[in-house]
């Protein structure tokens, strides 16, 4: 890596990503992501944002644009969460599941009441292990 190389805090890669600060250190010491320890805390170089571990789809239409994704299962057949108890299923924060549910990263929908639930079986997703807390 380059000397002049632009990093990020642990916080920084937080806010951009949703995940939580804890996954991403877990992340940087089992190598996930690249970063240096500088003075005792993390820099995470910026381009790990683009890495396939953190980088969420795009994804112009679903829950952001105010319109429900189309889903393949009818909403009666899956059972979902509230966001609120998906966080305190896994290591993503308030803040992230949302992003993740506006991007398509997370399946889900708004509720009859309008709250936003996500899909259980994301929870199965191989790519989301590393996220549930046990």
């Amino acid at each position: 890596m380059a000397e002049n190389e632009k990093t990020l805090t642990t916080a920084e890669f937080s806010h951009m990503t949703g995940i939580s600060v804890s996954t991403i250190t877990r992340m940087l010491r089992r190598e996930t992501i690249r970063g240096v320890k500088r003075s005792g805390k993390w820099a995470i170089y910026e381009c790990e944002l683009q890495h396939p571990a953190v980088a969420a789809p795009k994804d112009p239409g679903g829950i952001s644009a105010g319109v429900e994704p189309d889903f393949k299962t009818p909403a009666a057949a899956t059972q979902t969460y509230d966001v609120d108890a998906f966080v305190q299923m896994t290591y993503l924060t308030e803040k992230g599941v949302r992003q993740w549910l506006k991007t398509g990263r997370l399946s889900g929908r708004a509720g009859a009441d309008g709250s936003l639930r996500v899909d259980a079986a994301n929870l199965d997703r191989p790519e989301f292990r590393h996220l549930i807390r046990e």
